[in-house]
């Protein structure tokens, strides 16, 4: 399900950006995309309905109306794609939701109105390898093996075990099983090919909670790396209010001091970017190894500033 909408997404912002930029074939977007025409035309309805106006100019052919263009709404193909697919989905559920979505829309592409609102979102990798990605969705949703090229790797040729597509700090990622059930996480921008395989394996029932549980792609199934920290009360709040570290738990109040808090990990690189970006905030407890790391990174830093 997840990777059917991110195709559509993906469908969406491409038709919206060859909109922008003048006319487009139903026919070219359908052999571009690898998919089917009414897949196309299916598209099309949903932009349609969502608010964006185009014209038929000839059979098969269609075009922004004259005067309108993404650039003038202030948002981009991605936003607008987005935008067009809440859209369908606030009309699957009923017409309250439908009317709610028409006034967000209204709201959004009304011109020349500030917006009381900003949200910040890391712009990242885009993906838009069609095919690939219906390989992979087939492959995770029928629990397929898959032999994968990929990009300078001994990788390649390999069978692996596809577990999800997930997205972390800007990257889109293929998590799967390798040898001895290691998860790896691959780049989906260096995957030059992936071949479906018959045979088919278990899908571990741990892996949604060990995602959630995740802070960064570094994670691992075991953590077995129990981690102090000790936090100043000059920036406790933030850490009382939202977990910045995988199965963050607070141990000492805010109130009574610094604030201590445990957290446990498979493998210290999913923690350190985020006790660097705090420092000097954060202090490390224990354990002594990721003490030593972390004066060695400061260290490293010195003497390059020097």
């Amino acid at each position: 399900m997840l990777n059917e909408t991110l195709n559509k997404i993906s469908r969406l912002m491409y038709i919206l950006n060859g909109l922008d930029k003048g006319e487009i074939s139903v026919s070219s977007m359908a052999r571009d995309l690898n998919v089917t025409l009414r897949t196309i035309q299916r598209d099309l309805r949903i932009l349609e309905e969502a608010g964006f106006p185009f014209a038929n100019t000839k059979k098969g052919f269609y075009c922004f109306v004259e005067g309108f263009s993404l650039q003038r709404m202030r948002v981009s193909a991605q936003e607008a794609a987005m935008l067009a697919l809440l859209g369908e989905m606030a009309r699957s559920l009923g017409s309250n939701f439908a009317d709610t979505f028409r006034e967000l829309r209204s709201k959004v592409i009304e011109e020349n109105k500030e917006n009381p609102f900003f949200i910040k979102i890391a712009k990242g990798q885009a993906f838009k390898d069609p095919k690939l990605m219906k390989t992979l969705e087939q492959a995770i949703n029928g629990r397929n093996h898959i032999i994968i090229q990929y990009e300078n790797s001994p990788l390649s040729g390999r069978s692996i075990s596809p577990l999800k597509i997930a997205w972390f700090n800007g990257f889109w990622y293929l998590l799967a099983y390798g040898k001895n059930e290691t998860i790896l996480k691959l780049r989906l921008d260096k995957i030059k090919g992936a071949k479906l395989q018959n045979s088919t394996f278990i899908r571990p029932q741990t892996l949604e909670k060990t995602l959630q549980d995740s802070a960064s792609v570094w994670f691992e199934e075991n953590r077995t790396h129990h981690v102090k920290l000790n936090i100043d009360s000059e920036v406790a709040c933030y850490f009382e209010q939202r977990e910045y570290f995988p199965k963050q738990k607070l141990i000492k109040s805010a109130a009574a001091g610094p604030l201590t808090l445990e957290c446990a990990v498979g493998r210290f690189e999913e923690i350190i970017p985020t006790i660097l970006e705090w420092i000097p905030y954060i202090v490390v407890q224990e354990p002594a190894e990721l003490k030593a790391v972390i004066a060695g990174k400061i260290a490293q830093y010195s003497r390059k500033i020097q």
